[in-house]
């Protein structure tokens, strides 16, 4: 296996007049003479025309934007918001990719294939190895702030005409995983006419929960009515951890006639969002109260709200080979990047000395052309995918910056959809924690929306994209402080490999 290894004036004027006397008198003194008409004045000197006060600029952050508490629900499935440029799927309208923890708090796939498990844990004491096990479960996870917005990337509602998720010919409403999204109306059926008045839609609802051991229990869909104050007041259709009530895509709103009320579409969830559209509100009379419930003209008549998020996410501890290791999970919706941090801390009274390795399946079956990232200082490896999916498209692009490895193990295709590479990727730190203290590891994720693989004629192309942002974090990560948001004063206190 041919495997490669490395570590890592006022100008001022004066004028200046002389006077004469003469004559004489009695007594007295004698006068100047009279001049015909007196001297002009100088000319006065404009002041001089201040320097233009330069722009400061953008302020330049002095410090890190650390983890806080956060009483929003912790997450376990991310999207990435960029833009696929491979013709291949998104997960979502504008969201290419998904971060996608398992239960050992691995990578799963990257939503393209990307991977088939990546930084999966390894701990490794006296040749004894013990992994991180994948026995995690949804109570003991911890979410920690920075609480993130639209600036961040995050996506509420997109009023699109995408096929890929809903199939349809027009516009619809999709409403994309998140702590709490509402595509809400207000309807006036002050005038509308019983004793019936209908409301029917179109669409794909959301799926709730999945009931696996690190799902959200609290994640559901649901259509409501609220009053104008947001109190509410009935559920007309709801998918949660319990089943499903009501029916999807009708309801009767005889109950409200000649109230004011807000039709809600409503749901939290972390994976599928849900499509809406043709919604619709009659009464007896035929009379439709909704505005522009084909959603044509976008969202106007609509109102779109929703919750902050929060994408940084804590484990549980686990005890592997007498160290508690506990692993945290953060990434930004907008960025290329995701980053793993896992803290080994030793409670006994001994020095520990620890193998941790990080295990990595790329899902490109044997024709990935992985590389050294350029400019990375051997910091980094990036991969692309020369079409590994039934020879027409292959996995987007990826990499990752592992900092100062102590071994770095890899073997690419030799040439272009030959075989003769293989998906596995290891990366191995040798770390001593010394007694009552603690040891931080961080390795970084990046996804983008392009696939090198399908311009690519030979294995000279570069994943540039990718190489750049991983370069980037290599070389930067102590002084561009975006790259430690969300780490707590403890993590990089003792992080060892950047």
């Amino acid at each position: 296996m041919d495997r490669r290894k490395f570590s890592l004036t006022m100008v001022g004027a004066a004028v200046l007049a002389g006077c004469g006397g003469g004559g004489g008198g009695s007594g007295g003194f004698a006068f100047p003479p009279i001049a015909s008409a007196p001297p002009a004045p100088a000319p006065e000197v404009a002041p001089p025309v201040p320097a233009p006060v330069p722009d400061p600029g953008p302020v330049v952050p002095t410090a890190p934007e650390l983890a806080t508490p956060t009483s929003l629900p912790a997450g376990t499935a991310f999207l990435q918001t960029v833009a696929a440029t491979d013709g291949d799927r998104s997960i979502a309208p504008g969201q290419a990719n998904i971060w996608d923890l398992n239960e050992d708090f691995s990578i799963e796939d990257g939503g393209d294939d990307q991977f088939d498990g990546t930084l999966h844990l390894l701990v490794d004491v006296g040749g004894v190895q013990a992994g991180f096990p994948s026995d995690q479960t949804y109570a003991e996870l911890t979410a920690l702030g920075p609480e993130m917005g639209p600036s961040d990337g995050v996506k509420a509602v997109t009023f699109t005409s995408d096929t890929n998720f809903l199939q349809t010919t027009g516009g619809y409403a999709y409403l994309h995983a998140g702590a709490e999204v509402r595509l809400q109306q207000t309807l006036n059926l002050g005038s509308a006419v019983g004793p019936g008045i209908s409301l029917v839609w179109d669409g794909v609802p959301s799926p709730g929960n999945a009931a696996a051991p690190m799902s959200d229990p609290g994640q559901f869909g649901q259509v409501v009515v609220r009053d104008t104050a947001g109190a509410l007041l009935a559920t007309l259709f709801k998918v949660d951890l319990n089943g499903v009530s009501g029916t999807w895509g009708s309801a009767s709103l005889a109950a409200f006639v000649g109230q004011t009320v807000v039709l809600s579409f409503e749901q939290r969830v972390w994976v599928s969002g849900s499509a809406i559209d043709n919604v619709s509100v009659k009464d007896g009379a035929n009379t439709e109260f909704v505005v522009n419930g084909d959603f044509e003209a976008a969202g106007t008549g609509w109102t779109v709200s929703a919750s902050k998020i929060v994408q940084n996410v804590r484990t549980g501890v686990r005890t592997l080979n007498g160290l508690e290791v506990q692993r945290t999970f953060y990434t930004q919706p907008n960025l290329l990047w995701a980053r793993m941090t896992d803290v080994f801390r030793n409670t006994t009274a001994a020095p520990i000395d620890a193998v941790v390795s990080y295990a990595t399946d790329l899902g490109s079956d044997s024709l990935g052309i992985i590389y050294p990232t350029p400019g990375a200082t051997q910091k980094a490896l990036s991969t692309w995918d020369y079409k590994s999916n039934s020879g027409n498209v292959g996995d987007r692009d990826v990499g990752f910056a592992f900092g100062t490895a102590d071994v770095v193990n890899y073997r690419s295709d030799t040439a272009l959809g030959v075989g003769a590479g293989t998906d596995d990727v290891l990366f191995q730190f040798n770390i001593s924690v010394p007694a009552g203290g603690s040891v931080t590891l961080m390795n970084f994720l990046v996804m983008s929306g392009t696939d090198t693989g399908l311009v690519a004629t030979d294995i000279t192309a570069r994943a540039t994209e990718v190489d750049t942002q991983l370069a980037d974090i290599a070389n930067n990560f102590r002084t561009n402080f975006a790259y430690q948001r969300g780490l707590t004063q403890a993590q990089l206190d003792t992080v060892k490999n950047f």
